[in-house]
C-alpha cells in the first residue's frame, strides 16, 4: 500500500507546485432562451481576438446558463455563443482594460434555430438531450411521456439506461451504479426511484466514466438527478395535477420567493399508485442421489399481485448571499410513505409422468409506513480569480419504517382434500431504521487559462438496523408463537473516508486530467439473532485519466480511464436464511468482498447545423464479481426447493459501442435516438461453474412533432434485447408510449394526455438452467398499459421582468450548485 500513498502524495505535490499567476480579467454572463425566458445550459462560449477572430479562450456554459471566461488579458474581443438547436450569436467589441478587467455582459438572449413554417408555430425550447464529452444531460421538462409518472418512467427514456420489472436501473448492462440527488447522496435515491415523482425532476445527468472527484461506488457510472428549483425574482410557482385510470393520482406544488439576498423555496408532492401483475413459473427438478434412483419432478406455479402505494413529500429551503463571494444554502425534507399489497400464488406439484401429486395455495397481505427526515447545509466561497472556489456540504437523514406481513399457506392432495398438518399461518412484524451522515469539502484552484488543480475530502457514515419479529400459528394452543427460523435482527455499519486530487491542463488543442482518490472503508455486520458478527477493513486507490483532443468547435474526441468499486449491500451480507417462501429460500453471505472494475472509454462528439452525434466505445474489466447462485434444496417439508445465495465468482468483462444523436429533420419534427450494443461475459470456471456470455443491445427513439395551435405530440419507443446471467438469461422486451400537450391560458397552462405502453407489450421472461439440478422458465406481466391526463399552471413574475433585473445586476448569484460533483 506504500506505493499507493506515495503516488497520491506525489500527485498532490505536483498540483501545488504547478500554480502560476496569469491574467486576472474575466468575462461573465448568462444565456437565456429568447422565447421561453428559461436558462440555456451547456452551450459553448468562445472568446475571439478582435484583430483576427482567432480563438483566445472558451468556456462551457453551466446548467443554469451562467458562464465565466477567464483569465482574460487586456484587449478587444468578440464573444461567440453556439449551441445545437440555437442560432449562433456573436457579441462584438468587448473591451477589457486594466482599469476595468471584469466585464459582465448580463443576460444574453439566444433564439431557437426554428422559425415559423406556414401555419405551424415552433416555440424555441431547450433540447431534450444535451451532449458533453463526459456526460449526457436529459431534460425531463421536454419529455411528455413521464407526465404522472415517477423517476422510473424518466429513466426509461434516458440514454444508456435500462429499467427492469422491479425498477432496477442499469447502465450498459450493469445495475451497479451510483445515484445522486442534486449532486449529493440522498435518502431519496435509497428509497427507490419509484418514490420520486417525475414532476419534481428538472434533468438527469448520465456520467458513464466519472473522474476521481466522484464517489467510486457503482461500477457502471453515475446518474445525477437534478430537482427543480425556481430562480426568478419575486414569488413564482408551478402547480400540477395528474390522474390515471385505476385510482392513480399525482399532484405537486412548487413555490419560490426571491428578494434581496434571500431566496426561499418549497415544494409539496403527493402520489398514489395502484398496480397489478401476473406471473408464472415452470420448474423441472432433477434429483440425483447415489442412495436412490434418479428421478424428475415438476413445479407449475401461477401468481397474481396487487400493490397500492403512495407518499407525501414536503421540502423547505433557503439560499442566502452572505457577501459578494460567500453564500449558504439549507433545506429540510420530510417524507411520509405507505404501502399495501396482496398476493396469491397457486402451486401444482407434478410427478415424473406429469401426473398431479398435490397442490398448494399461498396468500400474502402486507402493509408498511415510513417516515423520513433529511437535512442539508451547504457553503460556497468564491475568490477574485475566476473559477477558484471552496465548497462544503453536510447531509444527514433518518428514516424509520414499520410494517406487517401475513402469510397463509394451505396444502391439498391430488383429490383436493386439505393436508392440515402441512398448512401454515405466519406473521412478520418489521422495524427498519436507516441513518446516514456525509460531509464533503472541495477546493478548485485554476492556475492558467485551461489549467487547474482540485482536491477534496469526504466522510460518510451509514447504519441500517433491520428487526423482523416472526410468528407461526400453533394449532394446538390457538395462538401465534415466535418463529426461531424466521425472526431476524441485523445491523450494518459502514464508514468511508476519502481524499482526492485532480490536476488538469491543456497544450493547444490537447488537454488532459489525471487524478486519484484514496478511500478507507470499515464495515461491521452484526447478525444479532444468530450472534454472528463480522468486520471488514480495506484501503483502496482509485486513479483516473482523461485525454481530450479538440479538432474544432464542432468535433472533439476523449479517451478516459477510471477504477471503481461496488460494495455488497445489506441483503447480500445478512447470513440469515430467509424461509418466508419455503420453495424459494434466500441467504446472504457476510464474507463477500467488494467488486472492482477498470473502465476504459473513447468518445467522439460531432456537431452539425441541425444534428448532433456521439460515438462511444467502452471496455470494462471486473474482478470479484458478485452473482446470485441458485441450487436445488430439500426443505423441512421434504419438498424440492431452491436456495439462492451470493458469491464472488472470479471475473467478468463487458465491451461495446454506443451511438447517440439528435436531429431536427424539419422545423416541426425532432428526433433523438440511442443505440447501445455490448457483450457481457461472466467467467466462473475457477469455482467450477459455467462461463456465460451474450451480445445484447438496447435502443430508444423519441420523436417530437410540433403542430399548429401550440400543440406537441411525442412518440417514445424502447427495446432491450435478451441479456445473460450466470445461470441463464432474461428475455427481450419493448414498449411504446404516446403523449400530447396543448398549451393554454397564454402559455401559463398545459393540458397533457399520456398513454403508457400503447400496445401492452411489456413483459419479462427469464430462463435458468443448473446442470443436473433444475431448469426453470418464468414470466411476469405487470400492469403497464396506463392512461394519464394532467394539467399544470405556472404563475409569478414574467420573464421580461426577470431579464430586466438581471441586466441591471440586481440579482445575487446565490449558492445555486445543483449537479455539484461528489
Amino acid at each position: 500500500m506504500k506505493h499507493h500513498l506515495s503516488f497520491f502524495l506525489l500527485l498532490c505535490c505536483i498540483s501545488l507546485l504547478s500554480t502560476t499567476a496569469f491574467g486576472q480579467g474575466k468575462i461573465t454572463g448568462k444565456l437565456q432562451d429568447a422565447t421561453t425566458k428559461q436558462p440555456v445550459g451547456y452551450a459553448t462560449a468562445a472568446l475571439l481576438a478582435g484583430a483576427d477572430s482567432s480563438i483566445v479562450a472558451s468556456a462551457l456554459v453551466e446548467g443554469d446558463g451562467s458562464f465565466v471566461v477567464a483569465p482574460v488579458a487586456a484587449g478587444r474581443y468578440h464573444l461567440k455563443i453556439s449551441f445545437v438547436g440555437y442560432a449562433t450569436r456573436v457579441m462584438p467589441n468587448i473591451q477589457v482594460t486594466a482599469a476595468a478587467p471584469n466585464v459582465n455582459l448580463g443576460v444574453i438572449a439566444v433564439r431557437s434555430s426554428s422559425t415559423l413554417l406556414k401555419a405551424v408555430e415552433v416555440v424555441g425550447q431547450r433540447a431534450q438531450v444535451e451532449y458533453g464529452l463526459d456526460r449526457r444531460v436529459y431534460n425531463v421538462g421536454q419529455d411528455l411521456s413521464t407526465v404522472g409518472g415517477t423517476a422510473v418512467d424518466v429513466m426509461q427514456n434516458v440514454p444508456s439506461v435500462t429499467v427492469d420489472q422491479e425498477g432496477t436501473v442499469s447502465m450498459r448492462g450493469t445495475s451497479n451504479i451510483t445515484i445522486l440527488i442534486d449532486g449529493k447522496p440522498s435518502a431519496l435515491s435509497g428509497l427507490g426511484l419509484d418514490q420520486i415523482p417525475a414532476s419534481t425532476i428538472e434533468r438527469v445527468e448520465v456520467i458513464t466514466n466519472p473522474s476521481s472527484k466522484y464517489d467510486p461506488s457503482g461500477t457502471g457510472g453515475v446518474l445525477n438527478i437534478i430537482l427543480k428549483k425556481e430562480k426568478q425574482r419575486g414569488l413564482n410557482g408551478v402547480a400540477s395535477a395528474n390522474a390515471g385510470i385505476g385510482n392513480r393520482y399525482n399532484t405537486s406544488l412548487n413555490l419560490n420567493y426571491r428578494f434581496g439576498k434571500l431566496n426561499l423555496f418549497t415544494n409539496y408532492d403527493f402520489r398514489q399508485d395502484y398496480r397489478k401483475g401476473t406471473g408464472s413459473v415452470f420448474r423441472t427438478n432433477y434429483r440425483r442421489d447415489d442412495a436412490k434412483p434418479d428421478s424428475t419432478s415438476y413445479l407449475d406455479q401461477e401468481s397474481e399481485n396487487e400493490n397500492r402505494r403512495g407518499n407525501h413529500n414536503v421540502r423547505f429551503g433557503a439560499d442566502y448571499q452572505l457577501t459578494d463571494k460567500q453564500s449558504i444554502t439549507g433545506s429540510v425534507l420530510y417524507r411520509y410513505g405507505y404501502r399495501e399489497n396482496e398476493g396469491n400464488t397457486f402451486y401444482r406439484f407434478l410427478e415424473e409422468d406429469r401426473s398431479l401429486n398435490s397442490t398448494s395455495t399461498r396468500t400474502t397481505f402486507g402493509d408498511e409506513t415510513s417516515r423520513l427526515f433529511e437535512y442539508t447545509l451547504g457553503y460556497r466561497k468564491t475568490f477574485d480569480r475566476a473559477g477558484r472556489e471552496l465548497t462544503a456540504d453536510a447531509v444527514f437523514n433518518h428514516e424509520e419504517e414499520t410494517g406487517q406481513d401475513d402469510f397463509r399457506r394451505l396444502f391439498y392432495n391430488a383429490e383436493g382434500g386439505e393436508l392440515a398438518d402441512k398448512s401454515e399461518l405466519q406473521k412478520n412484524e418489521g422495524l427498519e431504521k436507516e441513518r446516514e451522515f456525509s460531509l464533503q469539502v472541495d477546493y478548485v484552484h485554476p492556475f492558467s487559462e485551461k489549467g487547474k488543480w482540485e482536491a477534496g475530502y469526504r466522510s460518510t457514515f451509514e447504519r441500517s438496523d433491520e428487526d423482523v419479529q416472526a410468528t407461526d400459528f400453533n394449532r394446538n394452543t390457538g395462538r401465534y408463537e415466535n418463529s426461531i427460523n424466521r425472526t431476524n435482527h441485523f445491523i450494518y455499519d459502514e464508514w468511508v473516508h476519502a481524499v482526492y486530487g485532480n490536476y488538469g491542463n491543456a497544450l493547444n488543442k490537447f488537454s488532459y486530467q489525471l487524478g486519484a482518490r484514496l478511500e478507507q472503508t470499515n464495515i461491521v455486520t452484526d447478525q444479532i439473532t444468530q450472534k454472528q458478527r463480522n468486520k471488514q477493513d480495506y484501503l483502496n486507490l482509485f486513479p483516473s485519466l482523461f485525454l481530450t483532443y479538440e479538432f474544432s468547435e464542432e468535433q472533439k474526441v476523449q479517451t478516459s480511464y477510471s477504477r471503481r468499486i461496488d460494495r455488497p449491500w445489506t441483503g447480500q451480507l445478512n447470513p440469515f436464511r430467509d424461509v418466508s417462501d419455503p420453495l424459494n429460500i434466500r441467504q446472504g453471505n457476510p464474507y463477500l468482498q467488494p467488486e472492482f472494475i477498470d473502465s476504459y472509454e473513447v468518445n467522439y462528439l460531432r456537431f452539425w447545423k441541425e444534428t448532433t452525434a456521439t460515438v462511444g466505445v467502452f471496455y470494462r474489466r471486473m474482478t470479484d464479481v458478485v452473482q446470485t447462485i441458485r441450487s436445488d434444496f430439500r426443505n423441512e417439508l421434504d419438498q424440492d426447493a431452491t436456495i439462492s445465495t451470493f458469491q464472488n465468482i472470479a471475473s467478468g468483462e463487458s465491451y461495446g459501442v454506443e451511438l447517440t444523436g439528435t436531429a431536427n429533420l424539419f422545423k416541426w419534427w425532432r428526433l433523438n435516438a440511442n443505440v447501445s450494443g455490448f457483450n457481457y461475459k461472466i467467467d466462473a470456471t475457477e469455482q467450477g461453474l459455467a462461463t456465460n456470455s451474450r451480445l445484447s443491445w438496447t435502443s430508444r427513439l423519441n420523436s417530437n412533432f410540433t403542430l399548429p395551435f401550440k400543440t406537441e405530440i411525442q412518440l417514445s419507443m424502447n427495446y432491450r434485447s435478451p441479456t445473460v446471467t450466470l445461470q441463464g438469461e432474461r428475455s427481450s422486451f419493448y414498449t411504446t408510449s404516446l403523449s400530447a400537450r396543448k398549451e393554454i391560458l397564454g402559455g401559463k397552462g398545459n393540458i397533457i394526455v399520456r398513454v403508457q405502453d400503447l400496445f401492452n407489450t411489456m413483459r419479462f421472461d427469464s430462463y435458468t438452467f443448473i446442470e443436473n439440478q433444475l431448469e426453470e422458465t418464468s414470466r411476469y406481466k405487470p400492469q403497464s398499459q396506463l392512461v394519464f391526463v394532467g394539467f399544470s399552471y405556472r404563475f409569478g413574475n414574467t420573464g421580461q421582468k426577470r431579464e430586466r433585473e438581471e441586466k441591471e445586476g440586481e440579482l445575487p448569484s446565490g449558492p445555486e450548485r445543483e449537479g455539484g460533483q461528489y
